[in-house]
């Protein structure tokens, strides 16, 4: 069984604010080695009111689910594989970004970034090369990079893309190895930009005496749009610490162009983040010791001196509001995985948050880190990604009252895949 291409889901409309109790069902016949997904995802119809018929269907559905993803490979194994690739190429494993200015002094850019137009690669007949690429894109005066994993064949049509930001510190092939999520997700049709930061790091803040990594992930967006098919309408972000904030701080000032965003272990939301239509979901360690589930944590250096973390409930009660959203938040307890906050209203951004219980600064189901707190192995961060981007399958999936749970949605399509 293998993961389905989410093309096929077209521009229906459906909601995810139960991804983590997907999990939480997966928890007790799930290993760390099962760290990949492999099983076809389509939608299924909500049963709003019976609840035996949901119990049977996800009873079903964590045998399947246990089956899947014992099957999948680990996270050293995947990392290894792109950056053998990467090898083969004769690019850098470490693909930094180009050098950028620093000062003490700074303001922060709180505009509207548009992307660069041009004649798409659909039309025009371009097409990037398959495989594992060292890409450049040139914003203002300076050069930047991105490893660009593309499925091996492009015929299907214009593909998703997903762009994922490295935590502070990593390179594009660490954080790679950290989640497999270029392995996992390519063969399945994706597009995986991994974009470097300058030294390793993302000015999310917006300093103005920082790189500009909007305008990075901007020229990314433009550049692939020109050289390749790709759809536009179908582009998530996924990061970790830093990498999850800067996901969020661009999708913030490119409005409208990212739709979905699988943040683990991230800090802020901007200030300015005016009625957002990106969909949401924070995965927090409960035992986060850099950026603490109520806030807080040690501090920074400069640029980010000032920058203490926000609680995650408040900041995305606060990014719940700016999308329009007034609904108090939801609570619901998962057993041995943590709690899950939703705010959900029909017709707005899905947006929820999962403190995990048994977890760190860290991305579950990866290798350990212990400097920076405990790693859950209850569940992949991968696995739930790429479930999340496929329930908000373009810009502007909104929750529907009629649209199914994650659960259910994977439950029949998992049924389907094992006939």
């Amino acid at each position: 069984m293998a993961l389905g291409n989410p093309a096929p889901r077209g521009d229906r409309e459906v909601p995810a604010r139960r991804v983590a109790r997907r999990a939480a069902a997966a928890r007790r016949p799930l290993g760390r080695a099962g760290a990949r997904g492999s099983g076809g995802l389509l939608a299924g119809p909500r049963a709003k009111t019976l609840w035996l018929p949901i119990v049977a269907a996800l009873g079903v559905f964590l045998l399947l689910l246990w089956y899947v993803l014992a099957r999948s490979p680990s996270h050293p194994a995947a990392g290894a594989n792109l950056g053998a690739a990467a090898a083969r190429a004769g690019l850098s494993t470490d693909a930094p970004g180009a050098a950028g200015p620093s000062s003490s002094t700074a303001t922060t850019d709180t505009s509207v970034v548009a992307v660069p137009t041009g004649p798409s690669g659909c039309t025009t007949g371009r097409a990037l090369p398959s495989g594992v690429t060292n890409q450049t894109v040139t914003v203002g005066s300076t050069k930047r990079t991105y490893l660009l994993s593309m499925p091996k064949t492009t015929s299907a049509g214009p593909l998703p893309v997903i762009l994922a930001f490295p935590a502070a510190g990593q390179s594009p092939l660490q954080a790679e190895a950290d989640t497999g999520l270029a392995n996992t997700a390519t063969p399945r049709g994706y597009v995986v930009a991994y974009l470097a930061g300058v030294d390793d790091r993302w000015n999310f803040v917006r300093s103005t005496s920082g790189a500009n990594d909007v305008a990075f992930v901007a020229g990314v967006l433009g550049d692939l749009h020109t050289r390749g098919c790709i759809a536009d309408n179908k582009v998530f972000a996924a990061g970790l610490g830093d990498g999850a904030d800067m996901a969020v701080a661009a999708s913030c000032a490119l409005s409208g162009k990212i739709g979905a965003i699988v943040s683990v272990a991230g800090s802020v939301v901007p200030a300015s983040c005016p009625n957002p239509v990106t969909n949401l979901f924070e995965i927090h360690g409960a035992q986060d010791p850099i950026a603490p589930l109520d806030g807080g944590g040690p501090k920074r250096t400069s640029p980010f001196a000032d920058v203490t973390a926000q609680p995650v409930t408040e900041r995305l009660g606060r990014y719940a509001q700016d999308a329009g959203c007034g609904a108090a938040a939801t609570n619901e307890t998962l057993p041995g995985l943590g709690n899950l906050t939703a705010w959900t209203c029909d017709g707005k951004p899905d947006v929820g948050a999962l403190s995990v219980t048994g977890g760190g600064h860290t991305w579950p189901q990866a290798p350990a880190h212990p400097e920076l707190g405990p790693t859950a192995t209850t569940f992949s961060a991968t696995v739930v990604s790429i479930l999340y981007f496929q329930a908000h399958p373009v810009v502007g999936s909104v929750v529907s009252a009629n649209s199914p749970s994650i659960a259910q949605s994977l439950a029949s399509a998992l049924g389907a895949q094992g006939n």
